[in-house]
């Protein structure tokens, strides 16, 4: 698309008479957003607004198979076990690394709270002995 045919395809969307918009667009605006998507980088995909996901009061689904369905709807089928969180424990502490849910949370690319509902209490401790071992280390 040419940037006559841009122009014309937003004309025509603006024109409260078409049915996309409800107000009238000024003719300055209209140039603005002309210029404004001429201007963006079209290689970039725009990012995608959030959403949400609302149960019904009466469903009568459990919290974890709430969770499961809006993780399978947003496109989030991969599940971190304990085994995964160990071995990236393992792996930070070889990299002479402080072990943090944050830094967890970036090496699966998931967020803090995925690895705080999957550590349990023994990694914390793991994750607590490895962190003070490291801390003796650098000390000698």
């Amino acid at each position: 698309m040419d940037q006559d045919e841009f122009e014309y395809v937003a004309r025509n969307i603006c024109n409260k008479k078409n049915g996309f918009v409800t107000f009238t667009v000024s003719e300055q605006l209209l140039k603005n957003i002309i210029y404004d998507v001429s201007m963006y980088d079209l290689e970039e995909p725009p990012r995608n607004k959030m959403r949400k996901i609302i149960f019904k009061d009466t469903c009568q689904l459990t919290p974890s198979e709430k969770l499961h369905i809006v993780g399978s709807i947003m496109g989030r089928t991969k599940t971190v076990t304990q085994d995964d969180i160990y071995d990236a424990m393992l792996i930070l502490n070889e990299m002479q690394d402080v072990i943090t849910i944050d830094k967890l949370s970036k090496y699966f690319n998931c967020s803090a709270r995925t690895i705080y509902r999957n550590i349990g209490n023994e990694l914390k401790k793991e994750k607590e002995l490895l962190n003070q071992q490291l801390k003796e280390d650098e000390k000698v």
